[in-house]
């Protein structure tokens, strides 16, 4: 998809539109974009982010998230690196298997339609191959 400024737009685009996402940019680089989504609380005296006491669940969308995305530009083909950061609440030390199952299953879904998009943004017959890391 060149020119490569073009593929950061649907890149940003795609994240900002996406339904049930309410991604905002909180960050764009030349080669990096930085999102995040979900219910986030202002630290005291402004001194960084605090997220919710708790985790509602079958809300997906309302969990406090940072998505970071990478784009590597080569002559042949791009890589882009997508990734999910949960921020937990202080109460809750780690996810346990069938929750952190559900938030892969939901990361999932994302990164395909975002191949999806790139495929019809970028006039492909096939989506590019999503690869978890």
């Amino acid at each position: 998809m060149p020119p490569y400024d073009k593929l950061m737009e649907v890149l940003e685009a795609f994240f900002a539109s996406y339904p049930g996402g309410d991604y905002t940019c909180e960050r764009r680089e030349r080669f990096r974009l930085e999102f995040r989504r979900g219910l986030w609380r202002r630290g005291l005296l402004g001194l960084g982010q605090f997220v919710p006491d708790r985790l509602i669940k079958g809300q997906f969308n309302r969990w406090p998230i940072i998505v970071r995305v990478l784009a590597r530009p080569s002559p042949e083909s791009y890589t882009i690196t997508v990734r999910y950061e949960l921020h937990l609440p202080s109460s809750i030390r780690q996810l346990g298997p069938n929750l952190q199952a559900s938030v892969n299953l939901h990361a999932k879904v994302e990164l395909e339609d975002l191949a999806r998009y790139l495929a019809e943004c970028a006039q492909l017959d096939s989506p590019p191959p999503v690869t978890p890391l």
